[in-house]
């Protein structure tokens, strides 16, 4: 029984530790990035723009498709006229049909036009006093089909399609750069919480230890009864700080883990990073990182390609509409098959188009006017994208270049406080020191702590909001581009 109860515990210790995952800075982001349910959602968006821009790049090839009626069955009363009695009559008509046919058809990007071809064939059954068969073929039909006023869609498609896909990319990758920075805010509360915790428990044990010395000196009549309550009171309060600190950590640990995809009972200690030294980016170096890569600037542009496009359209036709359909080919009817495709007789079409507005009480010139002005809009909203991105590079530039010199800063305090606390401590166990001086001591340790863990936390936010504006790892010296699954 004590063998299987030692088991039981060592299997128990085994399942907590397989639990235990210790992570740094760069494995949280890697994790957020590759598994977090905010990057498969964005990944679903790329894929989306991606299918539409293989959809666009489709439709610039040859096309095919075939086109029939199998069957087709009808009987139906119809009106006849019999000359020889000269009189009108309704008979019986019963008719079966078939038909089949392939057509091909190929844009011309550099016209605005499209070829067409296609081969048919059909079948007619018409039943009655006398059965009748039909067959009809059209062996080949070739066409082509253009507006005549140059207002060319496949030209500005071919502009702004490689735009879309390059926007939903940048796009990826920004909001990829957004769930690291998400997971790096998480990181540091959970890191500030981890610390918290560790200073509840330090300062609870000091509290015990501070509190005996208190009562050997109060017996002595060294202390007031006044310090002591007080160190006391401390000691009681320090329970209470420990118990809210525990919350605070766990909270901040299933916050972190299920971001991450990980179970939320997962016990996370983490590596505290330090910054990375003689790193100085410049501010114009990252505003040019910004104007190529940052989705705001390229959605900016695609919009105003976008109202270009719209107003040339509106502005072209403003006064008219022209189009030609001409097409040329052979076809043939027959009693039977192969006399379908015997000598085929010629067919040709030839259409023009042409709509003019005799009055349309200004409905086109308005509809330019309408275009005309989304494009000045458009512009305008481009010059002041570009304005406010290029004003958040700046300003994260200048904090994080500066956040550097803070962490120094905060390091140096840290180490301060701690020599001041030691001191205090120290002073006081010799009876150099009263209790509040020894509280004052300890809280601006406790501070120092907070303030150095805190500053790193500012550091690396910066770091990473830089990065996400401008799309450049500035570590590694290259354009942050996301991992694009394929389906």
């Amino acid at each position: 029984m004590r063998r299987i109860v030692i088991l039981g515990l060592l299997a128990v210790v085994t399942a907590s530790a397989q639990k235990r995952v210790f992570l740094d800075l760069d494995r949280t982001v890697r994790l957020a990035t590759d598994s977090s349910l905010a990057a498969q959602k964005y990944q679903s968006v790329y894929d989306a723009s991606r299918y539409q821009h293989l959809s666009w790049l489709a439709t610039r090839k040859p096309q095919f498709s075939l086109e029939s009626t199998p069957m087709q069955y009808e009987r139906y009363m119809t009106q006849r006229y019999l000359s020889m009695e000269d009189v009108d009559v309704y008979r019986q008509q019963r008719m079966l049909y078939s038909q089949a046919g392939i057509t091909a058809t190929q844009t011309m990007e550099p016209w605005g036009g499209q070829f067409y071809g296609s081969t048919q064939l059909g079948y007619l059954r018409a039943f009655g006093n006398q059965n009748q068969t039909q067959f009809m073929a059209l062996p080949i039909s070739v066409g082509y089909k253009q507006d005549l006023l140059f207002y060319n869609p496949l030209k500005w498609a071919r502009k702004i399609e490689p735009l879309k896909l390059t926007v939903a990319e940048k796009t990826l990758a920004y909001c990829i750069e957004t769930t690291s920075e998400e997971a790096v805010s998480k990181f540091f509360t959970l890191a500030l919480a981890q610390d918290l915790l560790r200073m509840a428990e330090e300062y609870l044990t000091s509290c015990d230890t501070i509190y005996a010395i208190a009562e050997r000196r109060f017996r002595i009549a060294s202390i007031s009864k006044a310090e002591l309550s007080i160190l006391q009171l401390e000691k009681t309060n320090a329970r209470t700080t420990l118990a809210n600190a525990r919350i605070s950590r766990q909270r901040a640990a299933q916050e972190l883990a299920t971001y991450l995809g990980m179970e939320r009972d997962t016990d996370i200690e983490l590596v505290i990073p330090d910054v990375v030294r003689n790193l100085h980016v410049d501010a114009a170096e990252a505003i040019q990182y910004a104007r190529e890569n940052n989705p705001q600037y390229l959605s900016s542009q695609e919009a105003v390609v976008e109202a270009r496009r719209d107003a040339e359209k509106a502005r072209i036709e403003k006064k008219l509409s022209l189009g030609i359909d001409a097409s040329i080919g052979a076809n043939q009817v027959a009693d039977n098959l192969g006399g379908a495709y015997r000598h085929p007789l010629v067919q040709d079409v030839a259409t023009i188009t042409l709509s003019v507005p005799i009055m349309d009480w200004g409905k086109r010139k308005n509809a330019w006017l309408a275009a005309r002005s989304t494009l000045e809009a458009a512009e305008h909203a481009e010059e002041e994208s570009a304005r406010d991105t290029e004003l958040d590079v700046v300003l994260t530039v200048s904090d994080f270049n500066e956040r550097q010199t803070i962490v120094e800063t905060a390091r140096e305090a840290l180490a301060i406080a701690e020599d001041a606390y030691a001191q205090t401590l120290q002073r006081f166990i010799k009876a150099q020191a009263d209790a509040y001086s020894l509280s004052v001591a300890q809280s601006h340790w406790q501070t120092a702590r907070q303030n150095q863990i805190a500053s790193l936390q500012n550091y690396w936010l910066a770091y990473y909001h830089l990065r996400r504006l401008t799309l450049y790892d500035y570590q590694r010296h290259e354009i942050v581009r996301p991992r694009i699954g394929s389906k």
